[in-house]
């Protein structure tokens, strides 16, 4: 049950991270004030920070799989 829980809490999390980052590209293309540069890099600044962050959650389930596989062996 608890694992069920911790699905829902990541599904709504992701659901609302999702629909905020959407609307704030679409606030960010649609602006007028902004030059087309600027724009540009803001989003690859972006991608860039969501591209870090997976990466060093995938490095820390690494980790915590060998340190566990090393636990066990002894």
């Amino acid at each position: 049950m608890l694992k069920i829980g911790y699905v829902l809490i990541l599904i709504a999390g992701v659901g609302l991270i999702g629909y905020v980052g959407y609307h704030a590209v679409s606030a960010l293309i649609l602006t007028s004030s902004i030059n087309v540069f600027f724009k540009a890099l803001i989003l690859c600044a972006g991608v860039g920070v969501i591209l870090a962050l997976i990466g060093l959650v995938i490095e820390r389930r690494k980790e915590e799989k060998h340190v566990s596989s090393d636990d066990e062996s002894h």
